[in-house]
């Protein structure tokens, strides 16, 4: 009787002390809420080493030159901004760019059941993205080879007054509301397995290979009349960007969310944009305080049509972007009201081509950063 009496009791310990050592393992596989997560991303990407599809490919993405640092939070869901959308979330994060994600956990894997935050005409608008059905973001447990695939829907709605009125100048007619239904097909393949190289590390990873199709439709509300659908009369790269996105995400088995993630244009097989998780170890090979002065970047450059400018590391303010020519004449200049990072798009199809200037004036009209352009013509 003693025997069978102690075997509940040790089953129990052992069922304790593995439930303890799961927590802690899940408490470190998915980063902690108020933890800093650096990412650096490289917008024009070159000298990489991407495309070895084998269970034991070597990859380098050593030559990334990214110009920002920029943080990525862990964030309590009950807390954040549209948390009252997303009741089943149990975790969430504040990404590099201004949105929220919610994520519901079970066990290692990881769903994302929408986002806080949207972006048309690369311009961030504060509002709700809810998911019919979450998508994955990881699979630990998928099989080389193994293909799943992923539809669902979000119904996105905000006021035209949320946009800037160079925006809004390019809606179809003159709107109150607009109301965004938008479409994902996902189809994620476990593609590869090997070597990750950084600038002076490696990491072992798996590779997911994702191909993303997002359809449109776009419907405007003027006043209180029903809503009408416009989506015939719009274009939608320049809304919401390409409408098919390839993607590599580079795991390990030690962290519940991507190390690395490269887009790629299919038609040249070049990477578009990189984006790396730079974890304490390379925090030696960095300088954190460089990396967070303020700063304006633009690209592509050399331009061909029209040039994006990021405002990086600037405090809240009204500032304005200007364009010189070769002569440092003045031939642009927009206002922007910055609360946080963000991309401005400016229309140079009827510039010049050439050399030129651009700066960043802050409200005193003083001129604090100045940079580099090429204007080409196709």
């Amino acid at each position: 009787m003693k025997i069978k009496s102690s075997i509940p009791r040790m089953i129990l310990l052992g069922i304790f002390l593995l439930g303890t050592m799961y927590g802690s393992s899940q408490s470190e596989y998915f980063p902690a809420v108020g933890d800093t997560l650096y990412f650096l991303v490289d917008r024009m990407p070159d000298n990489i080493t991407i495309n070895d599809h084998n269970r034991h490919s070597r990859w380098d993405i050593s030559m990334a030159k990214a110009p920002y640092l920029r943080p990525v939070v862990p964030v309590n869901p009950g807390d954040a901004a549209g948390s009252s959308h997303f009741p089943d979330a149990d975790y969430a994060m504040r990404m590099e760019d201004r949105t929220i994600h919610f994520y519901k956990k079970e066990g290692k894997e990881l769903y994302m059941l929408g986002q806080y935050g949207f972006y048309i005409f690369q311009q961030y608008i504060p509002t709700i993205v809810r998911f019919d059905y979450p998508f994955i973001v990881n699979y630990p447990s998928a099989q080389y080879g193994q293909k799943w695939e992923y539809n669902s829907q979000a119904v996105v709605e905000f006021s035209v007054a949320e946009l800037k009125p160079t925006f809004v100048s390019k809606l179809p007619v003159h709107a109150d509301s607009v109301r965004i239904i938008m479409n994902i097909d996902r189809l994620t393949t476990r593609d590869a397995e090997g070597q990750l190289n950084y600038e002076i590390i490696s990491d072992d990873v798996l590779r997911h290979f994702t191909i993303e199709q997002y359809q449109y439709q776009v419907l405007l509300r003027i006043g209180e009349k029903p809503w009408q659908d416009f989506s015939e009369y719009v274009n939608y790269e320049e809304l919401f960007g390409p409408l098919v996105q390839y993607r590599y995400d580079f795991l390990t088995d030690k962290h519940g969310i991507p190390v690395a993630s490269v887009w790629m244009n299919r038609q040249n097989g070049k990477p578009t944009r990189i984006k790396y998780w730079v974890r304490s170890y390379l925090h030696r090979f960095r300088r954190i305080d460089e990396l967070t002065e303020p700063d304006i970047y633009a690209f592509p450059n050399p331009a061909i049509g029209y040039v994006n400018i990021e405002l990086n590391n600037l405090r809240p303010g009204q500032y304005k972007i200007a364009l010189y020519n070769f002569l440092a004449q003045e031939v642009f200049q927009m206002p922007v009201k910055v609360e946080a990072d963000e991309t401005v798009r400016i229309d140079i199809t009827e510039f010049d081509k050439g050399p030129y200037l651009y700066a960043l004036i802050d409200q005193y009209g003083r001129r604090i950063i100045t940079k580099r352009l090429t204007i080409m013509k196709p």
